[in-house]
């Protein structure tokens, strides 16, 4: 009886320390998105309102941007990628989408922190053609 209950004991140590290594990857790692389920979607509506330019012309365009999320829904920071739009459209989807709460992404079933990778097309109402640059 006694060595059964030193394997028992020996086998649940060892089944602990494989959870307690998942859960610091888990907690120390930005995993994409498209590997979780649920995948990470904000709680309420993004409004992106681009500035007016100077000369009154709305912007057009488009721009990629990596939203990094928390376990608890903050948004860490944002990176754009690509862009065709200018900086002050780009920090005004940084604005945005850093102020938003998110409800996290799981893996395993536990939230975890998570890269949200989100293309935004800026493009002029049907019938509006688009100035030339």
């Amino acid at each position: 009886m006694g060595k059964t209950w030193i394997r028992t004991a020996a086998i649940a140590a060892v089944a602990a320390g494989f959870a307690g290594a998942a859960l610091a990857i888990a907690s120390a790692h930005y995993f994409d998105s498209r590997g979780l389920d649920p995948k990470p979607y904000p709680l309420r509506g993004i409004d992106l309102a681009p500035p007016a330019s100077k000369n009154g012309v709305e912007y057009y365009g488009k721009m990629r941007l990596d939203i990094y999320i928390d376990a608890d829904g903050t948004v860490n920071h944002v990176e754009v990628g690509e862009s065709t739009v200018p900086p002050e459209v780009r920090e005004a989807a940084i604005r945005a989408f850093s102020g938003a709460r998110w409800e996290p992404g799981r893996k395993w079933g536990i939230r975890v922190r998570s890269v949200k990778r989100v293309e935004v097309d800026l493009t002029p109402p049907p019938g509006l053609q688009q100035p030339t640059r």
